[in-house]
């Protein structure tokens, strides 16, 4: 009942069908991962709310970023690039009327609707049609009350918005669907505030808080401080954000396809630019990775795991606070000893596909045994070479192609219908898988 996109929409999708490769031997690699595409984005907002010059290292090369970057300039901040260094002047123009493009990016969107929400101009955002696809309506509700006219289609792309935004010293958003209604309010606090504390309440089962975290830790290198009160509210200090440098680590998200690989096939793999001192929600993956039987030691700025030498069973476990990473275990699920069940999943029918039905749609395709409840998946286990040749759909999602490579990397048989989806977050993703498995120097 949650299925966005239907299976049968891809089997014109085959232009760039990519078989992904088996691997047949342990790992034995290291990996300098992409930049963060969650702390890009947010770094990228904040220097078009700055006044001043922003100079980010390490933002990475992908269409999310290129999306955010494009619609900042349209919006009247200067980007340049200077060697290693994003450089922004900002902050952008507040009046002026203009039309964004955010491409596939539903974390941009949001931020650039909380930006176009302090503007007296118009703005019109709108994207591909499976953006068009998730909703806003909680965050479109809080601007329509406190000040903005807006133009939406029921709650999604196309959004005409026109501001200023003028809440109160208390605002109350529903945190029940996504982490990054939230995100938006904090990140836009110094512009919109007209108290020196702001207060947001989170209404709902919050989810995906460890988002939030980022967002607040991002905020702190450029000056702001925001703070948890409670487990729903939190107040930020407002203050004018600070120009200056600062870096974009690994993502954490990518990671989780390479601490996955080297779970099932063994052997070791070093990430040299994401560690122990990352407040990325999606590093707590390498724990459930340990309870599979790997091993795991972390330095405060790499990572490096090595692969059991068996498997073992995972309790059931809650994805709750780890949305993006679930699907990686979701994909795994059928290479582990006995069924599995996966928990805290609802968030997951928001976002570039819906996460929950569209992997079980899959599984069905590859003879895999799956059932679904509306917070959770159950999967049996298979051996692999039961595994059915099959050119499975990603739907328009990065990370179902991605999170499927761990399957595919085990049958042989297993292509996916676009290869280059992943260029949304990740376009090397295919050389560094090719890396891991050996493929390649």
């Amino acid at each position: 009942m949650f299925l966005q996109h239907n299976p049968l929409e891809c089997q014109t999708m085959t232009s760039e069908r990519y078989l992904i490769p088996q691997i047949n031997k342990p790992l034995a690699a290291e990996i300098t991962l992409p930049g963060s595409k969650s702390i890009a984005l947010r770094q990228l907002a904040i220097a078009a709310l700055t006044n001043g010059e922003t100079r980010i290292s390490g933002i990475p090369a992908c269409d999310d970023v290129d999306a955010m970057r494009e619609c900042i300039e349209t919006l009247g901040a200067t980007v340049t690039t200077r060697g290693e260094w994003v450089v922004v002047q900002g902050p952008v123009d507040f009046t002026k009327d203009v039309t964004l493009d955010a491409r596939m990016s539903g974390a941009s969107t949001r931020l650039l609707l909380g930006i176009a929400a302090l503007r007296k101009g118009s703005t019109t955002i709108d994207g591909h049609p499976s953006l068009r696809a998730r909703t806003n309506a909680p965050l479109l509700d809080v601007f329509t009350a406190y000040g903005c006219q807006i133009e939406s289609d029921g709650g999604c792309l196309p959004v005409t918005i026109q501001g200023p935004f003028r809440p109160p010293a208390t605002l109350v958003i529903d945190g029940s669907l996504s982490s990054q209604y939230v995100t938006a309010l904090l990140l836009c606090a110094p512009r919109y505030a007209v108290t020196s504390v702001q207060t947001i309440t989170i209404s709902g089962d919050p989810v995906s808080k460890p988002y939030i975290d980022i967002t607040l830790n991002e905020m702190a290198k450029r000056g702001v401080q925001g703070t948890w009160i409670d487990a729903q509210q939190l107040n930020v200090e407002i203050k004018p954000y600070q120009p200056g440098a600062v870096q974009v680590e690994g993502d954490a998200t990518a990671a989780t396809y390479f601490a996955g690989l080297v779970t099932l096939h063994g052997g070791q793999l070093e990430l040299t630019n994401l560690g122990a001192s990352t407040r990325q929600g999606d590093y707590k993956f390498f724990e459930i990775m340990e309870t599979l039987g790997a091993t795991v030691e972390r330095k405060p700025e790499s990572t490096r795991i090595q692969g059991p030498r068996q498997i073992k069973a995972l309790p059931v476990t809650d994805m709750n606070e780890m949305p993006d990473a679930a699907l990686t275990l979701i994909a795994m699920a059928p290479l582990l000893p006995q069924t599995t069940k996966i928990t805290g999943l609802s968030s997951l029918h928001h976002k570039e596909c819906d996460r929950l039905e569209c992997p079980a749609a899959e599984f069905r395709q590859l003879g895999i045994q799956a059932t679904t409840q509306t917070e959770a998946i159950e999967v049996e286990p298979i051996e692999p070479d039961a595994i059915k040749a099959h050119t499975m759909c990603t739907y328009h999602d990065h990370r179902m192609a991605m999170a499927f490579s761990l399957l595919g990397s085990v049958s042989g048989k297993v292509s996916v219908d676009d290869k280059t989806v992943v260029n949304k977050t990740y376009p090397a993703y295919w050389q560094d898988y090719s890396k891991v498995a050996g493929l390649t120097n």
